[in-house]
């Protein structure tokens, strides 16, 4: 098929008759909502497969024009997600990336899928955007030269708030290179990074992006269910000790992190500017001398609001340096499920629980309390 330009779809965009450019009656019917501005259609899923033919699911096949889809989403002033699972490579996928460039309604894209050299399309759509606030990247491997065709996408202005790459397959290769890229875009104050495979490489190369940003927005970083090490660790404080809006840390899963990763830390609850009021640590193996250090940095952190550290060895001994050093806190939201201690630990909690007048949650569930404690 050839590449027709923007103009030619919109000199022709009122008369075409929709079934002759699509393979199917419920394709054809999405189209007319977007020529026609349905003011409820604000969701596009464009897949290749589905059970049932869902009101907002555009289902590629063989007749569809994409170029016609791709000129109705860039003129459209309702649609506010759209999410790719599926681009075949035929079908007008230029013309479609062409025609998106021209959106300004669009919140939030989600791709699901490898598009290859096709992310660097996607450039006049950041670019031009800005609406634009949220993009995701999930359900499918990130191979090093993804990870480059997406740097280089992010490697330019937008106004972009959330990135979001869960459950990719990222491995450190590829975070150093979409890192690089997070140079220009310091307005981001959300990042997820959770269920992937970065380690020590990935985090330096996260750290020092972060450390060399003039007054990084971040504020929620969630680098859970990784394979984060103490120099791993080290590292990513240092960047983001330069985060000072940072208030929402999710570090959970990161099994490999001991005493030195918790002393590092420390450090950043201990930074003239931390203001940190989220701390996620639940399964990062940490033991009555984790808490130990842990609570020496906890101890200067007045603005944390919720912390968990279930599914850890803590005892009786780390519940009372625990409760030594959130008594000083807001604390809100507790969460020590799945621990070790006993009554005796329990009974330092209740020291938090008497002057804790916010706390709001606590969760407590298979720990060696018994009927006696809970009294």
């Amino acid at each position: 098929m050839d590449l027709q330009d923007y103009e030619y779809y919109e000199a022709r965009a009122k008369d075409v008759k929709l079934e002759d450019i699509t393979s199917s009656q419920h394709n054809a019917d999405i189209l007319a909502m977007l020529r026609n501005c349905h003011p409820h259609f604000t969701l596009i899923f464009i897949t290749d497969e589905s059970d049932y033919y869902d009101y907002h699911e555009f289902v590629v096949c063989e007749g569809d024009d994409l170029g016609w889809l791709g000129y109705f989403v860039g003129m459209s002033k309702q649609v506010k997600v759209l999410f790719i699972d599926y681009f075949p490579d035929n079908l007008n996928m230029d013309a479609f990336f062409d025609g998106l460039g021209h959106n300004q309604s669009i919140q939030n894209l989600g791709i699901s899928t490898d598009i290859g050299e096709d992310f660097k399309s996607l450039g006049p759509f950041l670019r031009n955007n800005n609406s634009l606030c949220g993009l995701t990247f999930s359900c499918f491997d990130i191979g090093l030269q993804c990870a480059r065709n997406i740097a280089s996408l992010l490697g330019q202005r937008s106004s972009l708030k959330s990135l979001n790459f869960g459950s990719t397959d990222l491995g450190d290769e590829e975070l150093v290179e979409i890192a690089s890229a997070l140079r220009t875009q310091p307005q981001i104050d959300e990042l997820s990074l959770c269920h992937n495979h970065i380690g020590r490489d990935g985090c330096v190369a996260l750290g020092n992006v972060l450390e060399g940003v003039r007054n990084p927005n971040l504020a929620t970083l969630n680098i859970g269910s990784n394979v984060i090490d103490d120099e791993g660790l080290h590292a990513l404080v240092a960047g983001l000790i330069n985060c000072h809006n940072l208030t929402s840390l999710y570090l959970h899963g990161n099994g490999l992190i001991t005493e030195a990763g918790l002393r590092s830390l420390s450090t950043l609850f201990q930074s003239d500017h931390c203001q940190l009021e989220c701390l996620d640590l639940d399964q990062t193996n940490i033991d009555n001398n984790g808490v130990a250090v842990l609570s020496a940095g906890l101890a200067s952190l007045s603005t944390l609001k919720k912390l968990n550290l279930s599914n850890n060895h803590i005892g009786d001994q780390g519940m009372q340096d625990l409760v030594g050093s959130l008594v000083n806190c807001n604390i809100e939201d507790l969460y020590l499920s799945h621990n070790s201690f006993s009554v005796f630990g329990l009974r330092s909690l209740g020291t938090l629980v008497q002057r804790a007048t916010r706390l709001k949650s606590l969760c407590l569930r298979n720990n060696a309390i018994d009927d006696e404690g809970l009294q």
